[in-house]
């Protein structure tokens, strides 16, 4: 079942963006160091600024999106849960949820090819590639978009 975000999934939630995090890398030949999201003040803010789903089934979270606006900010899936389409059923719903907007917006990172071809299956495409520092590492950037 996918239902809204509750104070109580922090944890859980928490955990499971640092276990999925280095998939965003997978094919990133620097070794970055990942931390659960409790452990990183500016984007826990910009979490909890957030509107977020979570699907859970027989009592485990299995993963977690959400957006701002028109704009998908997270989606992150247990690793344990991969291949399950645990990702593209959050997605679904929160287009639904987002159905009234003419445009919806994301960015991944480049190397994420797993991401960009779920995106793309649901009408996404490339606007423009940007550069930007992850631990201090330049990296390249892919912002991609929906019109409705």
């Amino acid at each position: 079942m996918i239902r809204p975000y509750q104070r109580k999934d922090l944890a859980r939630v928490s955990e499971i963006y640092g276990l999925a995090r280095p998939y965003e890398f997978d094919t990133d030949s620097y070794q970055f160091e990942f931390k659960n999201l409790i452990d990183e003040p500016d984007n826990l803010k910009n979490f909890l600024q957030s509107i977020i789903f979570v699907l859970e089934e027989e009592g485990a979270i299995k993963g977690f999106g959400g957006y701002v606006g028109d704009y998908i900010a997270w989606l992150y899936v247990d690793p344990k849960f991969h291949r399950q389409k645990v990702g593209l059923r959050l997605l679904k719903h929160i287009l639904q949820k987002l159905k009234n907007k003419k445009l919806l917006r994301i960015s991944i990172v480049k190397s994420n090819l797993a991401a960009r071809a779920c995106y793309e299956s649901l009408g996404f495409r490339e606007t423009e590639t940007f550069n930007f520092k992850f631990q201090g590492q330049e990296r390249e950037g892919l912002r991609m978009k929906r019109e409705l």
